[in-house]
């Protein structure tokens, strides 16, 4: 599970539009594309009912507190594309949620969302108190760090996968920890990797973190940090009372890749700061770096548009400014020649004829204007996903699943040969992925399991999909037939679709694998058969009279 705090970066708009354009969207039945995306919404701590009025009371309140700019915040729980929650999981993930953050009492709107591959719920909770009305800061500001503590305490609870680097589990007494197998790691910030995804190019922080943050952290002097970034090709420099580190000519915070290494703090390691002396190299803009090694040759063919494209804009500008200048050349042309001949008529003539000419301008520049906006203008690239995703949906769900792709591993298509004779598949998977993972597991999580056992196996996805709506359990509240249908798309989609070719290919089952698993599951039905069968034979026989 992941968690996300989505920032306010602009204050530009009143608090009413802003919150009120907050709960439209995660309220609105459908997206922008018209897909169903609403599939299931709650609200918490409302004197009112409906939508239109808990919108304005939330507003109401929120503007009471006159001394925070934006007392909503506005988080995302997202789940793995293998787990389907239930909405009694979600309003008890909204409860551990509000709970952790100390935010029981306040108004909350909650949404959850199915219009992407991932199940994901939007929170929206007012943090002013709706009786004392004071503006309450989660753990003093630290709430990110506390909202990783809650999502494992979430899917501990809930049977959920935690992410393969999480911060936190719950250990055996049932105590949230820290996660000590987690690989420290230096990445950039949420900006930086928005760039990132939508370039697939390596942005410059991340190349500051990768190329310096060795450097920076093993210097002993000011001149060994300066002559360790300027062999590769950075530049350390002081900035006010901060320090930024070059990438070419794009400035990047030192304390952004460490916080160890704020100025103030290296100063104390280092002493008295002393500038370096670098080479020209290191003034230069770096070559694009593809920041994964997914698709790297469709990334290659995208540069090569991206560049394009630029040039194409920047030639389309040149002549835009061409015509602008042209069109000013003639028309102090003009100005001069009529001021020459009309000189002779005296000021007043003269007077008359510059208004003329100044209004004649005016509309030539207008109707210059409007053949420019009209004129057909140069083709925007879309993200690099997208970009993906028009060339092949393959490609676009490698590249959106990058991170789970070790190199050298092959994510392919795989075929296989059908294995074994089982008159209830289903059945007997369930009780053999039972047995090879004893932890606590959520049912769509299980079900998800046993359809990619089931591909191994050489069933196609409409048998699975078959076997999974007449025996996959129902819900805790039932389900109608549509609602069991997506649920059952779901299931095979993750078996069938990228994610279960990702997880073969971390695996790579082979046919020994295979044939061991079926036989596994082949015993666990023949006892199950054998049970049912003497539970049978024991049932008394009674005759009615």
């Amino acid at each position: 599970m992941i968690v996300k705090k989505l920032k306010r970066t602009s204050f530009k708009k009143f608090k009413s539009t802003m919150i009120g354009g907050l709960v439209d969207y995660i309220l609105a039945e459908h997206d922008d594309t018209g897909k169903d995306k609403l599939a299931y919404a709650g609200s918490r701590n409302f004197l009112t009912t409906t939508i239109a009025a808990q919108k304005r009371e939330m507003i109401s309140l929120a503007e009471e507190s006159i001394q925070s700019k934006m007392p909503v915040t506005h988080w995302i729980l997202s789940w793995q594309e293998n787990e389907q929650p239930t909405r009694e999981q979600v309003d008890e993930a909204v409860s551990l949620f509000l709970r952790g953050m100390g935010l029981a009492e306040h108004q909350t709107l909650y949404a959850l969302h199915k219009n992407t591959g991932n199940y994901h719920m939007h929170i929206v909770v007012n943090r002013t108190h709706p009786y004392t009305q004071k503006v309450v800061q989660p753990h003093r500001g630290f709430d990110i760090e506390a909202a990783h503590k809650i999502v494992a305490e979430i899917e501990h609870r809930q049977g959920w996968a935690s992410q393969m680097n999480a911060r936190y589990r719950v250990n055996e007494q049932g105590h949230v920890v820290k996660n000590i197998q987690r690989r420290e790691q230096v990445k950039p910030k949420p900006k930086a990797e928005d760039f990132e995804s939508a370039t697939g190019e390596k942005s410059a922080q991340r190349i500051a973190q990768e190329r310096g943050h060795a450097v920076i952290q093993n210097a002993t002097c000011w001149e060994e940090l300066h002559a360790g970034l300027d062999a590769v090709g950075l530049r350390f420099s002081r900035k006010d009372s901060g320090a930024v580190i070059f990438v070419g000519d794009t400035a990047v915070k030192a304390s952004s890749m460490d916080r160890n290494f704020s100025m103030s703090r290296l100063c104390k390691r280092l002493g008295e700061y002393k500038p370096g002396y670098y080479s020209q190299r290191t003034f230069k803009k770096p070559a694009p770096e593809p920041v994964s090694h997914v698709c790297r040759e469709e990334w290659q063919e995208y540069q090569k548009d991206r560049q394009r494209l630029a040039e194409e804009q920047y030639y389309a500008r040149v002549k835009l400014e061409e015509e602008r200048e042209a069109l000013e050349r003639r028309q102090k042309e003009r100005r001069e020649a009529a001021t020459v001949r009309l000189a002779q008529h005296g000021l007043s003539v003269l007077n008359i004829a510059r208004h003329f000419l100044k209004e004649q301008e005016r509309e030539e520049k207008a109707a210059l204007r409007d053949r420019q906006s009209q004129a057909e203008k140069p083709e925007w690239l879309p993200r690099f996903k997208h970009w993906l995703g028009k060339r092949s949906p393959h490609l676009g769900n490698l590249w959106r699943f990058r991170r789970r792709i070790a190199p050298g591993v092959e994510v392919r298509k795989r075929e296989f040969p059908r294995v074994g004779t089982l008159a209830s598949p289903y059945a007997a998977y369930r009780e053999m992925v039972k047995k090879r993972f004893p932890e606590k597991m959520d049912e769509s999580r299980l079900d998800a399991a046993i359809a990619l056992y089931m591909r191994c196996a050489g069933y196609t996805p409409q048998e699975v999909a078959n076997e999974v709506f007449r025996h996959a359990s129902a819900r805790p509240n039932g389900q109608n037939c549509d609602e069991r249908i997506e649920y059952g798309r779901r299931v095979v989609w993750y078996a069938f679709g990228t994610a279960g070719d990702i997880d073969i290919a971390n695996v790579q089952p082979t046919e020994e694998d295979i044939q061991r698993f079926n036989r596994e599951a082949e015993d666990m039905e023949c006892d199950r058969i054998h049970y049912e069968t003497r539970e049978r034979l024991a049932r008394p026989a009674f005759r009615l009279r």
